[in-house]
């Protein structure tokens, strides 16, 4: 089990931007996390006073990301940056319902390749509904050395 300064330790989100509260397990291609960070009224994605449900997507990349930091893959190394989300269905059109409790963010790294690897995730409310699913890309940045033909 990892807690919160665990994962602050292994993510570049930092502070409130780290949408993460714990990470229960991880193998090499799965993680499971859980948060409450969607019942913070301080919550830096709020807008208008309301916490929309993509916010779940940057949760889920959030938790690529540790995982990725976990079993030691090239993002943890280079960075990466989001660069798509497929496949999309969602249940709400908010996060921020205190009846969701707290939510449970499973992700699945279903490719993987020099460019960057491809996740699956799912978020769920404690009484277990999917809240959304889907697909996020994530492209690596190149260090200086690859962009210079030097790797």
């Amino acid at each position: 089990m990892l807690k919160r300064e665990d994962i602050l330790a292994r993510i570049p989100h930092q502070g409130a931007s780290c949408l993460l509260d714990t990470c229960s397990a991880w193998s090499d291609v799965a993680l499971c996390a859980h948060t409450a960070a969607h019942l913070h009224p301080d919550n830096p994605l709020r807008h208008a006073g309301r916490l929309g449900v993509l916010v779940g997507a940057e949760m889920a990349m959030q938790a690529a990301a540790l995982h990725g930091a976990l079993t030691g893959r090239a993002m943890a190394r280079t960075g990466g940056y989001l660069a798509a989300l497929r496949d999309l269905l969602s249940s709400t059109d908010r996060l921020d319902c205190a009846a969701y409790g707290l939510l449970q963010i499973d992700v699945l790294r279903e490719q993987m390749d020099s460019a960057g690897m491809v996740y699956g995730f799912t978020i769920r409310s404690q009484p277990g509904n999917i809240l959304l699913q889907g697909r996020g890309t994530v492209m690596f940045r190149r260090s200086t050395a690859e962009k210079e033909g030097l790797e």
